[in-house]
């Protein structure tokens, strides 16, 4: 009997692995199928110096007339490069590219810009927060372009503090007027926000583009969201590094965005490092377009408010997501998330999440269909499909996992393998079916079936 027991779990054990390797294979096959989408933009080779656009000490104190010069000439000739030299750049207002541009610049560059709200006028098309509107133009913007590169050892200064940071105190009653314009279907062209409005801008958002690779630069000091990429096709961000600790400081954004590469970036943000979104209640739906065939790999946190997440603006769905080799330092919040809320409706499937380590966090994995924010409450939205392996947090200091979905639409199809966390206060699960649980340890613990986590849900 002691043999047949033997044999048997051998046998299991042998099909588990087999099962793994399979479900590996075709992870990769999947992220091979998304890659072979995802190329550099191939430009002209035309070059152009920023210095031939003006007076060397003029270009210095203002850059933005001689690059905007130097974007209208490049792409009247059909495209090509315009270096940057190493300098102490000011910009009185935004960055506006053009397809067929390579914006190079050369290690030893800055750019600081401008706190004045006037300088970002006239308003331009924007999504904020999942609402289309038109407010004011982001520090970097292109709308229907193509064939976009903005790369170099540049350091852009947003110079948010003390400035256009503190549009946040004053923001609530035009953030709330335009969520209200978004649920009753108030056409767009009639959504103008702008002076007196008080919503920050973002910092790079494109909108519409296809072919962009954003590579090596560093941001810092901004007001809002960091890089956003909204309505965008085969995007490569890469390299990256971002340090700027204000409240919705956003990492990067897809935002109803596909076949996109997030990968070798470095992260220290005041809220999500990264944040896949696709768009907020009634206006989401509306526009219906999904983010998906995202890869998010070999990337880093030093300190963040939350790690990796996967909304709240999601109402036009997220799927095909696969998040590879992440490691965090101190994450104040939620390490990975999915967060949405009874309004939202939407869903997110097909989320594959492989080799994440933490440091500390307040929670390690967060599922919630109960964000802040939600006024009707009639469309919860769905989760399924969803993969975590190979997962280690060393310090929870709430929870371990924390899953809640809801009574009418409960999370399900969950796998969690070879997830560890060493050290949890507690863990919940509620409204969750069919989640499976292979080689996951919390508090020294084995966590077997979903019981187990209802089990040591107390307040100690």
């Amino acid at each position: 009997m002691k043999n047949l027991i033997f044999i048997a779990l051998a046998v299991l054990g042998w099909a588990g692995c087999t099962q793994m390797e399979e479900a590996a294979s075709s992870d990769e096959n999947a992220i091979a199928e998304i890659l072979s989408r995802i190329n550099t933009p191939d430009l002209p080779d035309l070059e152009l110096n920023l210095m031939d656009f003006g007076e060397s000490e003029a270009i210095l104190q203002n850059i933005r007339p001689a690059l905007d010069s130097a974007v209208r000439t490049c792409a009247a000739q059909g495209g090509g490069k315009i270096v940057v030299p190493a300098g102490n750049y000011f910009s009185e207002g935004p960055i506006h590219l053009l397809s067929n541009i390579q914006l190079q610049f050369e290690e030893g560059a800055v750019v600081t810009f401008s706190q004045e709200p006037e300088d970002y006028l006239p308003v331009v098309f924007v999504r904020w927060e999942g609402v289309e509107c038109y407010n004011y133009s982001p520090y970097i913007y292109a709308k229907d372009q193509e064939n976009i590169i903005i790369s170099g050892k540049v350091r852009f200064n947003g110079n948010a503090e003390g400035g256009i940071q503190t549009w946040l105190e004053k923001q609530k009653p035009f953030q709330s007027a335009l969520w209200e314009m978004g649920r009753n279907g108030v056409p767009v062209n009639e959504r103008i926000f702008g002076e007196d409005h008080w919503l920050r801008p973002a910092f790079l958002q494109l909108v519409n583009c296809e072919n962009v690779l954003i590579s090596d630069i560093q941001i810092e000091n901004v007001p809002f969201w960091v890089v956003q990429l909204t309505y965008c096709k085969n995007v490569t961000v890469r390299g990256i590094r971002v340090n700027s600790r204000f409240l919705n400081n956003d990492g990067c954004d897809p935002d109803s965005s596909e076949d996109v590469l997030i990968e070798d970036c470095h992260f220290t943000t005041g809220d999500d490092a990264i944040a896949v979104k696709s768009g907020r209640d009634q206006d989401g739906w509306r526009v219906n377009r999904p983010s998906k065939n995202i890869v998010i790999r070999n990337c880093h946190t030093d300190l963040t408010l939350h790690g990796v997440a996967f909304g709240s603006e999601m109402s036009a769905g997220i799927e095909n997501v696969y998040v590879q080799n992440f490691t965090m330092g101190k994450v104040d919040q939620y390490a990975v998330q999915f967060k949405a809320n009874r309004d939202r409706g939407g869903y997110i499937r097909n989320v594959f999440i492989d080799g994440v380590k933490i440091d500390s966090a307040k929670t390690a994995i967060y599922f919630t269909n109960d964000y802040h924010s939600y006024a009707g409450g009639t469309s919860p939205s769905a989760f399924s499909d969803i993969s975590i392996k190979n997962y280690s947090c060393g310090y929870a200091s709430d929870r371990g996992i924390d899953m809640v979905g809801t009574e009418e639409n409960p999370i399900h199809h969950v796998q969690f393998s070879n997830v560890t966390v060493e050290s949890a206060a507690r863990n919940r699960m509620e409204y969750a079916e069919d989640i499976q649980f292979n080689n996951v340890n919390i508090n020294g613990q084995p966590v077997a079936t979903a019981s187990d986590l209802v089990e040591k849900n107390n307040d100690k």
